[in-house]
This record gives structure tokens, sequence and C-alpha cells, in this order.
């Protein structure tokens, strides 16, 4: 598990809901009195689609290490 507060582009990591998401972009926003909030541009990587999603300071996320294979099919 890894801090919302480590989340940067590239990384890919599944949230509560089983969903596998990998980062497009990220900022962290400090307010005043209050606590900090990660607003993050998220790609399902199942689906394609593309959200939007803050986290809360402090929040966990499930990381996941994806390894990438160049294959060639042969056919007869």
């Amino acid at each position: 598990m890894i801090g919302v507060q480590d989340l940067r582009k590239g990384t890919t990591f599944i949230d509560d809901d089983g969903n596998l998401y990998k980062v497009l972009d990220f900022q962290h926003v400090k307010q005043g009195r209050g606590n900090a909030t990660i607003k993050t541009k998220l790609r399902n990587i199942r689906t394609g689609s593309t959200i939007d999603k803050n986290f809360q300071s402090g929040g966990r996320v499930q990381d996941v290490r994806l390894e990438h294979q160049t294959v060639q099919y042969l056919y007869n």
C-alpha cells in the first residue's frame, strides 16, 4: 500500500472499488487551515475512461506493478 501523497504520473494502483487506474496528472493542494487534498486525473486501464478524483491527505491505495512484454504472433 502506498500513500496518496506518493502518487506520481504513471503510477498504477487499485482503488477501494477494485478498479485499476493509471495516474495521468496530479496536483497537491493545501488549504489554509484544512487538510491537504490531492487532485488527480486518472485513466481506468480496463475501460479506457478518464476521471478526475480527489483524495484526502493520509489516504492509502494498493499499488500495482505492471509488466509489459513485446510478443509476436506466428500464424500458419
